[in-house]
């Protein structure tokens, strides 16, 4: 389990830096002769600095110290931006902005400096169908989701069942094989993109085939170089029309097709994945599953419970849904400068992963990236191998100046 820091987002706790200025007045006892003012002694208030305004009678209005003599913020004497004549003993007052001591107390400035985060975690292996089990979709609706391994079962504060991992990653949808491997005895019938083929009862609309080989016989399929994908359409159990994969026509002449193999694939289709992130944010997210049959697309969020799933259409074959090696960091982390050291696997030296920094696109959407960032580290997880990455907080994600975006994210859509 990530072990998320307890001191992100401190609000407008006080820090103590000697790297600001703050507003200070002081009363005095002296004179001024030209531009020379000669402080005698101090009265009440904070000593003086450069670039304070001083009144008092006889002073010109505005003046303002530029430079210290012989003093140093009490008695002594200092030189004033304006000639004035101020005979005699007379009261001094000075405002304006003062640095703060050093160490001293404030409200407002860059934050406590060095602050990092240290993100420690030992992921789990992944795992392709640990969320939902393979099931064939023979319409758009809910996916039905299992606990595997790696994951648990369990019930919201809010009553929402969910299922939860060990730590927040990336899923993955993954298509199985498909019915019919391939179509035998094809043969164009039309100009059109018409084929003809031996009976498969499997064969669906909306299916991708990829054509590969060397064409011969008297059949074309004009611009076909080796291979194209092609998607079915108006399919029965012996024929289909072949369109392009952007849904365009296709001019065939009418012939026997020899040396083509026709390669069954699956139909892509669109799986909205439901859940939480580990500060319990409501998120979605949609993955177009493979046209190629068994074979798995990533997403890019990073999901720690999982309350439902939804596809849009049958894909032709089987869909899975499990976890991937993409490792959902807990702050957010927009530049890879910030990231001080990776450690992984009880090894000294840096580690060489794939680092995406977050996606600041507001308002996220279902089709965004993680809002915080991920690693990939750069040998699978196993459950026993450990991840310790050292971030380092810029003033936006941690003390008086920090806001929930600066350490966390934009909102999860």
């Amino acid at each position: 389990m990530p072990q998320f820091s307890d001191d992100l987002f401190l609000g407008p706790a006080q820090t103590y830096m000697g790297l600001d200025l703050s507003q200070t007045e002081g009363i005095y006892t002296g004179s001024v002769t030209s531009t020379t003012m000669t402080i005698t002694a101090l009265q009440s208030g904070e000593p003086l600095t450069l670039g304070q305004y001083v009144s008092g009678t006889g002073i010109t209005a505005g003046s303002y110290i530029t430079a210290f003599v012989s003093g140093s913020g009490g008695v002594g004497t200092y030189t004033l931006s304006a000639s004035s004549s101020a005979t005699g003993s007379i009261t001094i007052t000075s405002s304006g902005d003062a640095y703060l001591g050093d160490p001293a107390p404030m409200d407002l400035g860059v934050g406590p400096l060095g602050r990092v985060y240290v993100w420690d975690c030992v992921p789990q292996t992944l795992q392709a169908a640990n969320i939902a089990a393979s099931q064939t979709p023979v319409a758009s609706g809910a996916l039905t989701l299992t606990a595997g391994t790696s994951a648990k079962s369990v019930v919201r504060p809010d009553g929402t069942s969910v299922i939860q991992l060990n730590t927040p990653r990336a899923l993955q949808v993954v298509t199985g094989t498909a019915t019919g491997s391939a179509l035998a005895g094809v043969a164009t019938t039309g100009t059109g993109g018409q084929i003809s083929f031996t009976s498969n009862s499997s064969v669906f609309t909306g299916q991708y085939v990829t054509v590969s080989g060397t064409a011969g016989g008297t059949g074309s399929i004009t611009g076909y170089s080796n291979p194209t994908t092609y998607i079915l359409s108006a399919v029965t159990a012996t024929s289909a029309t072949l369109t392009t994969t952007a849904g365009g026509a296709v001019v065939t002449t009418a012939g026997t097709i020899t040396g083509l193999t026709f390669t069954l694939g699956a139909a892509p289709r669109a799986v909205t994945i439901s859940g939480y992130d580990y500060y319990g944010q409501a998120m979605t997210e949609t993955i177009t599953s493979s046209s190629s049959v068994s074979t798995g697309v990533n997403g890019k969020k990073a999901f720690y419970q999982i309350s439902g799933a939804t596809i849009a259409g049958a894909p032709g074959t089987t869909i899975t849904i499990g976890t991937t090696d993409i490792l959902g960091l807990p702050v957010r982390c927009f530049d890879a400068g910030y990231i001080v050291k990776v450690g992984w696997n009880n090894t000294l030296a840096q580690d060489a992963g794939t680092f995406v920094v977050a996606d600041m696109t507001n308002p996220a959407t279902s089709t965004t990236g993680d809002v915080r960032g991920t690693y990939v580290p750069s040998s699978a997880t196993n459950g026993i191998k450990r991840l310790v990455m050292t971030i380092a907080l810029p003033g936006i994600a941690v003390g008086p100046n920090a806001t929930r975006l600066g350490a966390l994210g934009v909102t999860q859509a």
